[in-house]
């Protein structure tokens, strides 16, 4: 398997791993870790899918909803492969005699300012937080995020990416997550329930347009055990219990961040669910009478129909007899043929310019 652009050139800069002791956060592309095997790596990965690569976790994670209420650090998986451990989070606080914080670019540049501040607590002044990333995914605006914290200096440039490394002169003498979580109240179809969010999970703060519109054709009356893929800040499960709904929900999503956000939405709105981790429905075992989702089609900054196209592929296994899909996606995606390759008679329930939401029974 070829590398990403942004290992390739960690690679290239290899020679900065023979100092001091690394925590990497966010890497795009497990194979890395096979060109780093002798050295000792703490990673951080806030999404399941580069975890379960790394660390060959095949089964889906589970997490009770008031469980992480309670205890906002036990969303978490660790697994060791070789010299290193690598994390599974929406965040640590502490990771001891940490020197240099490798963090890769996120697609927000809010997810970047936390990071940097939780990058900056752990590190400590008089050591390192690096950024990398693709050109064309913002890391050229990076530097004036890390200015706050230190001098920061261009490390190297190719394949079409940047490493920025700033020195840590303002490093925060903590970190918590609370401190950037947004709490919204969104109305819709006469339900009003609360969200909250983090930088770096799905339509940050605002009620998504497609969402919206998934929302005006799903009936109060959904029952039974019931899906959200994809479930981002957990906006479609609490409006459907917002809305009367008597389902028992569980929130599927690859991100920590947005399943610690769920958690949080459901709380607010004095519910409760089963959150999973996994990457589209890898390891899932479960049954269900419905699954709503307004899945993703983008990995980083790049078009990938791999995760709705597996997770169209894998649903019908996953609905009890006559159990129903309701799926919201843009217009000018392919979805109307994968749907009809694994139902009879889908069907198109609304449509305007930009979306269109279908309906299917197994």
């Amino acid at each position: 398997m070829s590398l990403s652009p942004q290992s390739q050139l960690i690679l290239r800069n290899k020679e900065q791993f023979d100092e001091g002791n690394w925590l990497i956060i966010n890497p795009d592309d497990a194979s890395l870790f096979g060109s780093l095997s002798e050295l000792s790596l703490m990673v951080l990965h806030q999404y399941f899918d580069v975890f379960s690569q790394a660390t060959r976790q095949r089964e889906a994670a589970r997490f009770a909803s008031q469980d992480i209420i309670n205890n906002p650090e036990s969303l978490q998986l660790s697994a060791t492969t070789g010299n290193h451990t690598h994390i599974f989070a929406p965040f640590i606080c502490q990771a001891d005699n940490i020197t240099d914080v490798l963090i890769f670019m996120p697609k927000a540049k809010a997810h970047l300012a936390m990071l940097m501040a939780m990058a900056g607590a752990i590190a400590g002044n008089g050591h390192r937080v690096h950024v990398i990333g693709e050109n064309r995914g913002g890391i050229k605006s990076a530097g004036k995020t890390m200015q706050s914290y230190g001098a920061v200096d261009k490390l190297d440039s190719a394949r079409h990416c940047s490493w920025l490394t700033c020195y840590l002169e303002n490093a925060p003498t903590g970190f918590n997550i609370g401190d950037y979580l947004a709490k919204d109240t969104y109305t819709s179809q006469g339900t009003q329930w609360k969200v909250c969010s983090l930088p770096g999970v799905f339509s940050h703060r605002e009620l998504d347009a497609g969402t919206a519109m998934l929302l005006s054709e799903l009936p109060a009356t959904v029952s039974g055990k019931v899906l959200d893929f994809a479930c981002g800040a957990g906006v479609i499960a609490s409006y459907l219990l917002s809305a009367g709904s008597k389902a028992s929900l569980e929130l599927l999503d690859v991100s920590a961040l947005a399943l610690w956000s769920s958690a949080q939405t459901l709380h607010s709105n004095n519910q409760q669910g089963m959150l999973i981790a996994t990457d589209t429905l890898q390891g899932v075992a479960g049954k269900y009478h419905a699954v709503v989702t307004n899945p993703p089609f983008h990995t980083g900054v790049k078009t990938d129909y791999r995760i709705t196209r597996e997770f169209i592929q894998g649903t019908r296994q996953h609905l009890l007899p006559k159990g129903t899909l309701y799926l919201v996606a843009n217009r000018f995606l392919p979805y109307a043929e994968l749907l009809a390759e694994q139902f009879s008679q889908p069907k198109l329930l609304t449509q305007d310019s930009r979306f269109s939401v279908y309906f299917a029974q197994s």
